[in-house]
């Protein structure tokens, strides 16, 4: 699979749109994973066209528009700061259609790669439904999850969840249900399956993405700013009982009340640096592109990561304290 050190080298510059002209649709399976928004799954030329691509290799194709158009933007924001707090997020690029050049993101699969051990994805779901827990498309148990991971004996479970969490936060994701989180599964050398976390995938719906461009000075009014924060909810409450998803600040709280030992990882991936969000949305400005990131748009999308970072660590810092169990038994 991928690792943090492949997505420091990885970086797309303004004048590196990549164009699918000429690359060819994967004969296996030339339609992506199952969603409601069109995905195509393209091989990338060798030589690769661009030094972040990978030659030979897989990419999914995914094309909102519409309102949803600004999703191609939370795809590529989420990746460029998912490297800076050391969080495993698939690459992700902005590309135009082979033939009309519609807008698109290009997300490299996180596995199938030729110099590394083969391995498939194995959706939440899929585990969650083999072990017999409850499933909601509408809403789903963070417990649950978690208990499926340490089933699995999924290595680092513990820290990947508490990363994504904070993660799916900080960029105020909705949409991590059972189909968005999974598993890495690898044959062993003695035949058994072992289970890895995949990378966080599937982070198009953030960053306010469904707010348009003309609402977009009303949205940054105090009042309305603070209403649209506090309303944000993961896709999940902390157990599938909770009558709706949990709030994002508080199923961070919920984490580190459950689970020992998450409270400094959640921290680290919450300690980002002003400087680094505008760093980012200064560099979205720089594109010429027909879904066009504005200067508007920048101020809005950095207004939010330094506000749910403070309230992050804000809530790290009020002494949660942790009990150490999760469903009766000791973690």
């Amino acid at each position: 699979m991928m690792t943090l050190d492949d997505m420091k080298l990885l970086r797309q510059h303004p004048s590196e749109v990549v164009d699918l002209n000429g690359w060819d649709l994967d004969d296996e399976f030339p339609i992506g994973p199952t969603g409601a928004k069109p995905k195509r799954i393209f091989i990338c030329p060798s030589p690769a066209p661009h030094g972040f691509l990978i030659g030979g290799h897989r990419y999914l194709f995914k094309e909102p528009s519409g309102p949803y158009a600004m999703q191609i933007w939370s795809e590529v924001i989420a990746y460029e700061l998912a490297k800076r707090v050391h969080v495993l997020v698939p690459p992700a690029f902005l590309a135009r259609a082979p033939g009309n050049g519609s807008p698109g993101v290009l997300i490299e699969f996180f596995y199938g790669y030729k110099d590394r051990p083969p391995a498939r994805l194995i959706s939440g779901i899929d585990r969650l439904q083999a072990r017999g827990y409850p499933i909601s498309y509408k809403r789903g148990s963070l417990k649950d999850n978690i208990n499926v991971c340490r089933g699995q004996a999924a290595p680092s479970w513990r820290s990947w969840w508490a990363e994504t969490i904070a993660f799916d936060a900080l960029i105020g994701n909705t949409d991590r249900h059972s189909e968005n989180w999974g598993f890495l599964a690898n044959t062993g050398p003695h035949g058994g399956m072992t289970f890895s976390m995949a990378p966080a995938f599937d982070n198009g719906t953030s960053l306010g993405f469904v707010t348009r461009e003309q609402d977009l000075e009303q949205a940054l009014s105090e009042a309305r700013f603070l209403r649209f924060i506090e309303r944000g909810c993961h896709h999940y409450g902390w157990t599938s009982a909770d009558r709706a998803s949990a709030q994002h600040v508080a199923l961070c709280r919920s984490l580190v009340a459950h689970v020992t030992g998450t409270r400094a990882t959640m921290r680290r991936v919450a300690t980002v640096s002003d400087a680094n969000f505008d760093e980012i949305v200064s560099w979205c400005r720089e594109f010429n592109y027909s879904v066009p990131f504005s200067a508007l748009r920048a101020r809005f999308v950095a207004t939010q990561l330094r506000a749910r970072r403070n309230s992050i660590l804000k809530t790290l810092a009020e002494g949660v304290q942790g009990h150490g169990t999760l469903g009766g038994v000791p973690t």
